[in-house]
């Protein structure tokens, strides 16, 4: 049973969904509820119903995960062996079950979501995401570059959800308190466009680490149709622009007296990109991709560290 549990776990990539809810609830605590609490106003979602709709997101991403596996079963066996679940840590039935059910609990909780609120149409939202990473999986992973901003759109939308959820208590902050509405349109949209680019460039590096195997299964990835050098250039004109975003955020930070925050900023996310562009100007090898890979992965979790240090309302 233990073993089970473990292999469930490792199938849907269980710290990458803890990832996911940490970002949604620091967004949700640390920065909406208390807006609204200064704003005189009280969140739709109780703590219990923003806990379903994190929990939701997670099934979604879980469900991304599983297809992926399925799907992308022969293609994984040569670019990472290593981290191969299907077939491994649990039958490929077992792991067909588990995205049924997984998707069937997710929908219930959308149904149920979508009539508290009063918007039965918003229960449409689920299916949606699901059909998306299906067509990721199946489609858009095999076209230049349309994969990449899928997944880039997702991790977006892993932030953009919790401000939609209290569209219209924002609503009215806009009406009454533009400054305020301001501030969180600043959060709120820095972080949904530092997810976007981080992800964009962390996902041409992992094209480019896995060009063999992606080749090999005529997987039509940026590297594979447009050569190396030209997923270079792309991955490092989103490094460029993430850099460009996060000096304009710097700007707030030091104009807000947010100290710590724009230490951080320049330390844990600036430089290394700065290294990530030497990097990835270099990189000929695969352990060389592998690095940069691991090295964005510390950008993306650096930036939802950022959270917990600026400004509090």
């Amino acid at each position: 049973m233990i073993h089970q549990l473990i292999s469930f776990f490792r199938l849907i990539r269980w710290p990458n969904l803890l990832i996911v809810a940490i970002t949604q609830y620091l967004l949700q605590y640390l920065v909406l509820v208390p807006a609204l609490e200064k704003a005189g106003l009280s969140p739709i979602l109780s703590p219990v119903h923003f806990f379903l709709l994190v929990l939701d997101t997670a099934i979604i991403a879980a469900g991304g995960y599983i297809i992926n596996d399925l799907i992308d079963y022969e293609s994984d066996l040569l670019n990472k062996p290593e981290k191969v679940f299907v077939n491994t840590v649990i039958s490929r039935k077992a792991a067909i079950i588990i995205y049924i059910i997984l998707n069937l609990v997710g929908l219930e909780i959308a149904w149920y979501l979508a009539n508290f609120v009063g918007e039965k149409l918003l229960m449409l939202i689920y299916p949606a995401a699901v059909c998306l990473l299906w067509l990721y999986s199946r489609h858009f992973k095999k076209m230049p570059l349309a994969g990449n901003v899928v997944v880039a759109i997702f991790c977006a939308f892993v932030a953009g959800v919790v401000l939609f959820a209290e569209r219209e208590a924002f609503a009215i902050i806009s009406k009454t308190q533009p400054e305020l509405a301001a501030t969180i349109s600043l959060l709120f949209g820095g972080y949904l466009l530092f997810a976007f680019l981080s992800t964009m460039l962390r996902e041409i590096v992992k094209d480019m680490e896995d060009v063999e195997g992606d080749r090999a299964q005529s997987v039509r990835s940026l590297p594979v149709v447009f050569g190396m050098q030209t997923a270079r250039y792309w991955g490092m004109g989103f490094a460029v622009l993430l850099v460009l975003a996060l000096l304009l955020f710097s700007k707030w930070l030091y104009e807000h007296a947010q100290w710590t925050g724009l230490a951080f900023t320049w330390i844990a996310i600036i430089l290394p990109l700065v290294f990530t562009l030497f990097l990835l100007k270099n990189a000929t090898e695969k352990k060389d991709y592998t690095r940069l890979s691991s090295l964005t992965k510390f950008i993306m979790l650096s930036g939802l560290i950022l959270l917990l240090l600026i400004w509090k309302f």
